[in-house]
C-alpha cells in the first residue's frame, strides 16, 4: 500500500527526527512558535547532490532564524513527506507548499525557500480562519 503524499492544506505530521549535525528534533519543539522547513534528503546520495543542496540551504539560516523559521535538515522518513522533499509550514502546522524531486535540482532554491516563508509571515491569521 503506497503512503499518500502530503499536500497543501494538510496538517503537518507531528514527527521526530535526526538532523544531519545529530541533532534530535521533535516537531513539538516548533509547533505553534515557528515556520517549519522541513528538508528530508536520501540516504545514498553517492555524489553528494543532497548534502550540497543542505548546505546552500543552511548557509541561509540565519535568514531563517530572523524570518521565525526552523529549518530541519534530515535523511529520517517522514510519514507523507516526499523523499527527497521540502515541506513548508505555517506556525500552526498547515502545510503552505511542498515540492519533491528524484534530483537535488527539483528541490526549491534557498531564495525559493526564502520567498515562501515570507509568504507565510505575511498571511493573516484571522483572515486565513475566514476563508475556510
Amino acid at each position: 500500500m503506497e503512503m499518500r503524499v502530503l499536500q497543501r492544506g494538510d496538517p503537518v505530521p507531528h514527527f521526530r527526527v535526526t538532523t544531519l549535525e545529530g541533532q534530535a528534533v521533535a516537531y513539538s519543539t516548533v509547533w505553534q512558535h515557528r515556520i517549519l522547513v522541513l528538508v528530508t534528503l536520501p540516504v545514498p546520495d553517492p555524489d553528494s547532490s543532497f548534502r550540497r543542496y543542505a548546505s546552500r540551504l543552511t548557509a541561509g539560516a540565519g535568514s531563517l532564524a530572523g524570518a521565525e523559521a526552523a529549518c530541519v535538515i534530515t535523511q529520517d522518513a517522514v510519514p507523507g513527506v516526499p523523499c527527497p522533499g521540502v515541506v513548508i509550514a505555517d506556525r500552526w502546522g498547515e502545510i503552505i507548499h511542498v515540492a519533491g524531486g528524484s534530483h537535488a535540482a527539483a528541490l526549491p532554491l534557498p531564495d525559493e525557500v526564502m520567498d515562501w516563508i515570507d509568504y507565510v509571515q505575511r498571511q493573516c491569521p484571522e483572515c486565513q480562519g475566514e476563508a475556510k
